[in-house]
């Protein structure tokens, strides 16, 4: 039986649909629907039962997942174990970062290489959805991330919600509205918004909140790392932008206010994640063991 075969029904399994997987594992639906199809005729019943909208396992289905995902952790494993035998059993870990809290999350792997000098920490900086699938695909450890919509493939650690702020030119808006802003009161400006590469994310939520007030959104620019963003504002462009607050340094921007945004929901969740029941890195356990019981995820 083939290994990515297996690798492909498992994610199928766990995001629940073919769509979903197919995001998670980079790659288009219709190859992905075709290695499921190669996979029922090998084992030689279906895998999903197709009455319902969602793909639900059938019994035979539930049976070769909870083995296929025994056999790819052992053999991942052994892969680990492997790799550990030859750098001599040197303590490594990879870990990926989200451009959305690249900030943020700086001052948390300082502290993590304070108290864990033994190990070595491999840095990856990219896109929350294809952070994603380096986690999937075993390529890092952790991600740093923006919090998935679908967890039944992670287990996470929730660092707390982070407060939502509005950027916007003084030429734009010579005087804030307040101590605060409404996302309404940001529809006349011309915006550059924060866009994730793959998948949807804070842009949509965004966007639909917006377009309650108006359909004419005048979006400037999508950008997928916020330091671009405050980039062009510190070269001047007059516009305004929605960030995390922890990606905000309000020294440089004298020609921007900065303004909390009075909204009730969270968007931005950063939270560390690795797969579920993931094994077999040492390094790994132990970082995972620290922030389980540290302060460092306080909010």
């Amino acid at each position: 039986m083939d290994l990515k075969r297996m690798r492909y029904f498992c994610t199928i399994v766990e995001q629940g649909s073919i769509s979903h997987a197919a995001r998670v594992l980079n790659m288009a639906q219709p190859p992905l629907s075709k290695r499921l199809q190669e996979l029922e005729a090998e084992v030689g019943a279906p895998l999903f039962d197709r009455s319902n909208r969602a793909m639900v396992p059938t019994e035979a289905g539930v049976y070769l997942y909870q083995n296929s995902k025994e056999i790819l952790n052992n053999i991942d494993n052994i892969r680990l174990q492997t790799l550990l035998i030859a750098s001599r059993n040197k303590k490594t870990i990879r870990i990926g970062i989200s451009y959305l809290f690249l900030t943020y999350f700086s001052q948390f792997i300082h502290e993590l290489t304070k108290r864990h000098p033994d190990i070595e920490i491999n840095i990856s900086v990219a896109d929350s959805s294809h952070l994603e699938f380096l986690l999937v695909q075993r390529i890092i450890d952790i991600a740093l991330i923006q919090k998935p919509k679908t967890s039944k493939a992670f287990e996470f650690i929730d660092m707390g919600a982070m407060k939502l702020v509005a950027v916007v030119a003084k030429s734009l808006m010579p005087t804030p509205p307040g101590p605060t802003i409404t996302l309404e009161n940001m529809i006349s400006f011309p915006l550059i918004l924060l866009h994730r590469v793959g998948g949807n994310g804070t842009f949509e939520v965004i966007m639909d909140i917006l377009h309650k007030y108006s359909l004419d959104i005048n979006i400037i620019m999508q950008v997928s790392e916020p330091r671009f963003i405050l980039e062009l504002f510190n070269l001047g462009v007059e516009a305004a932008t929605l960030l995390p607050v922890s990606e905000v340094n309000a020294q440089g921007l004298d020609n921007y206010h900065v303004i909390d945004v009075d909204y009730p929901s969270s968007l931005f969740m950063p939270v560390v994640v690795r797969l579920a029941h993931a094994s077999g890195n040492p390094a790994m356990n132990e970082i995972w063991q620290t922030l389980q019981n540290s302060e460092l995820t306080a909010d």
